[in-house]
């Protein structure tokens, strides 16, 4: 495999002649390394080393042996050629331990004759690898090489041998390439570390080491490391950087979509609180009626007369709506009662002093009929609870009404509630709904024969169904056929004084239970409610996250912009 490094350092070995070991385990044991203090070492990193051969170099191992120079065969004239780069005492294979230790063989690369002879003495020696480094210059295609420094790379033709690369795969080791500088150090320290421990540099210090014999072998020994050199991460750092980024992305899409979407509620607030925008009226959110909204609503005894009056009407204090809207909780059990005659008078003489909070308006067209329960208004004697827009209703039914299934009334829909009304949460699915209402609207215009043409598209089938959704829901069979109107026969009539109602009558102080007209009627404003509830436009937009799988709805909240 590519090299990764290069460590050098001086071993002190004794000699097998003369100590008593049974086997090698015994040698090695007694191997050890001197300090850099009184010896050699060297450490070379990768990005100075250059690979020629991993043939049989086992990937993330270490090659370790005794650096020496080959022997080249007598006659050979590489010997007389590579004198001036080898000097005549560097270590050989002969000034080594005569123990079965194994090599790592160094060389100059002078030419392609001499670096095959070197190749083929290192095959025949125990060597685990070769070290080789260039001398001089280099010429190649008329381009002057020099590997002072640095070797150049093996694409270069200064590794050329002319045979066509088979000589990195004749040799059974691993060949490396070291710069100039380098190689001729290490054959210089060579040079010095091959005779006896006297010889040596700081010899007088070795031998005082403890357990050391003059006769021992100090001797240079290599280490080559073949892990993974790549100057790229591994694998695992590259993983580690994407998830990295597409985490830091992720989070940034996900915080950047929270802060429009907080922009959007914030808006959309803003406009509910200035009366543009009525969630319910436009089928975005339904909304209920707080009781504190719906007790405002004024409460009168229904009066009908054939002719016009101008008396004014009587109107029921807010502690007596208060209990009739109390009693549409408690299915209708038991009934307040309206004032007594002498407590009325006067409260019609403080009323009649009030115009502006108890003046009671004309409504256009009578209204004979409570349009939930369809049981018919009993002139002086029915209690009924008027609107905003005018309408009449029981109180127990359009409280139980306004208070459970919506705010808007049951006649012309429009709003119960004061203008400026605002819920108190504005969800993200509220926001997308009212931003696509009004993209659509914006796209819709009605033609003057009625059609309806969205982005070019004429739907005259449509048109019906745009009114329904943007102007008003009909209620039904309750429905008028026009907004503001109320579908009864044109009759003059009023709210008109409000009459004594008995106490419900009991036997021993036990209430009498209700009759069965009035069971009848509860159960007739039960229907009428399901009945208008079932013909409202249905929100789904609780009922569409309940089905959402988890890893669904894990996704919408981290991403609200997503539909």
């Amino acid at each position: 495999m590519s090299i990764s490094g290069v460590d050098t350092f001086v071993l002190l070995c004794p000699n097998g002649e003369w100590y008593n070991a049974t086997s090698v385990q015994d040698i090695d044991n007694v191997v050890q390394e001197l300090s850099p203090d009184i010896s050699f070492s060297q450490h070379l990193d990768h990005d100075i080393l250059q690979t020629l051969s991993t043939h049989n170099a086992a990937a993330g191992s270490t090659i370790t042996g005794f650096l020496y120079v080959p022997d080249l065969e007598d006659g050979d004239p590489c010997g007389n050629i590579s004198s001036q780069y080898v000097p005549s005492n560097v270590t050989r294979q002969a000034n080594l331990p005569p123990t079965d230790f194994t090599l790592i063989a160094i060389a100059p690369w002078i030419s392609v004759e001499c670096t095959q002879a070197y190749l083929a003495a290192a095959r025949l020696d125990p060597a685990r690898a070769f070290l080789f480094y260039l001398v001089g210059n280099w010429t190649v295609n008329g381009t002057t090489l020099s590997g002072s420094t640095q070797p150049p790379p093996i694409s270069s033709p200064a590794w050329d041998l002319h045979d066509g690369g088979r000589w990195r795969s004749a040799n059974s080791f691993p060949i490396y390439a070291l710069p100039t500088d380098v190689g001729n150090q290490l054959m210089h320290e060579l040079s010095l570390y091959s005779g006896n421990m006297t010889d040596v540099p700081n010899g007088h210090d070795i031998s005082e080491v403890p357990g050391t014999d003059p006769r021992d072998y100090v001797r240079l020994y290599t280490a080559i490391d073949t892990s993974n050199s790549s100057n790229l991460p591994s694998l695992w750092v590259f993983l580690l950087i994407v998830v990295g980024i597409l985490a830091f992305m992720l989070g940034a899409t996900s915080a950047a979509m929270h802060l429009i979407q907080r922009a959007r509620r914030n808006s959309l607030r803003r406009r509910i609180l200035n009366g543009e925008v009525d969630l319910e009226a436009l089928g975005i959110k339904r909304l209920t009626v707080p009781q504190e909204v719906i007790e405002k609503c004024p409460l009168f005894t229904y009066n009908y007369e054939e002719e016009k009056s101008t008396g004014l009407t009587n109107f029921v204090g807010p502690d007596i709506s208060r209990e009739v809207s109390h009693t549409a909780k408690e299915t209708l059990q038991a009934r307040e009662v309206l004032p007594s005659p002498e407590h009325r008078s006067s409260s019609s003489d403080e009323i009649a002093s009030n115009h502006s909070s108890l003046a009671h308006k004309f409504l256009p067209y009578s209204q004979p009929t409570c349009p939930i329960c369809l049981e018919d208004f009993k002139s002086g004697i029915t209690p009924i609870r008027e609107l905003p827009c005018g309408h009449i209703f029981h109180p127990e039914c359009i409280d139980s009404f306004l208070s459970n299934n919506s705010s808007l009334c049951p006649m012309c829909k429009k709003s119960v509630l004061p203008a400026g009304y605002c819920p108190a949460r504005i969800t993200n699915s509220i926001v997308r709904r009212e931003r696509n209402l009004r993209r659509l609207r914006s796209r819709v215009t009605v033609n003057e024969e009625g059609g309806v043409q969205i982005a070019g598209t004429r739907m005259q089938s449509f048109s019906s169904d745009f009114r329904r959704i943007f102007h008003r829901s009909p209620a039904a069979r309750y429905s008028p056929a026009t907004p503001g109107s109320i579908p009864l026969q044109p009759r003059p009539a009023l709210v008109a004084e409000a009459t004594t109602l008995n106490p419900r009558a009991s036997v021993l102080g036990n209430e009498i239970s209700p009759s069965q007209d009035e069971l009848s009627r509860d159960h007739l404003a039960q229907r009428g409610i399901q009945d208008l509830s079932g013909e409202q436009h249905v929100l789904a937009d609780d009922a569409s996250s309940r089905r959402r799988s988890k890893w669904q709805r894990f996704i919408k909240k981290a991403f609200p912009g997503f539909s």
